[in-house]
């Protein structure tokens, strides 16, 4: 009896694992997808994002349901008990972060005008420093790497100053009048989301560092 519970609770665990790299995965997809409404307006791929962070909503209450019944019905402790509390910690910051994407592409996808070349490409680099470091913090909670983790979370630092670059380029755009004050402003929410996505991200990073450390 002992040996079943304790497959069973091996396959819980592997379960919650396999539901957060889902969620995950969608995040990621809808980024990866946020750009290229950035680049070419489209309302329609723009939707199909939106319909993504919905199945990522669910894929959070599974997660929660999930994690919450092997903590009732079962006796973790130490690893174990970091991973399920860390998991859970980690899921709510991921759907977070996959508002952002959202967004990012709602706003996108009604821009009239085209986006100055600087302004353009510091944020592609945002936005791709803001992926290689999802990328990397889930990679680091797969393979419960503290030391990875730690240098997700430093990179937080050149996300922050690539917002302020767009922050500033913004300001000179509402005093050249070169774009409308409308885009401008939605260009500051979505670099502002772009930079909150970053802090939730050097949030998981603290969290698996928890998970693999105990501190």
């Amino acid at each position: 009896m002992e040996n079943h519970t304790l497959k069973k609770f091996d396959r819980d665990l592997e379960q919650i694992k396999t539901e957060l790299n889902e969620l995950a995965h969608i995040v990621l997809t809808e980024f990866e997808q946020a750009i290229d409404v950035f680049d070419q307006p489209n309302t329609e791929l723009a939707d199909n994002i939106v319909a993504q962070d919905r199945i990522a909503n669910q894929c959070l209450s599974n997660i929660e349901q999930h994690g919450a019944r092997v903590l009732a019905r079962q006796h973790a402790v130490a690893d174990d008990l970091r991973f399920i509390l860390s998991s859970m910690r980690i899921a709510p910051r991921l759907e977070r972060v996959g508002d952002y994407a959202k967004s990012m592409a709602v706003k996108s996808s009604q821009f009239k005008q085209v986006i100055p070349d600087e302004l353009n490409e510091i944020f592609h680099q945002m936005h791709c420093h803001l992926v290689t470091m999802l990328r990397s913090v889930i990679e680091a909670y797969n393979t419960k790497n503290a030391t990875q983790a730690n240098v997700v979370w430093e990179g937080d630092d050149t996300l922050d100053a690539y917002y302020r670059d767009v922050y500033t380029l913004l300001i000179q755009g509402f005093n050249q009048q070169a774009t409308s004050s409308e885009q401008l402003v939605e260009l500051l929410f979505i670099a502002k989301g772009l930079e909150r996505a970053g802090d939730h991200i050097s949030d998981i990073a603290t969290d698996v560092q928890f998970m693999v450390n105990g501190a």
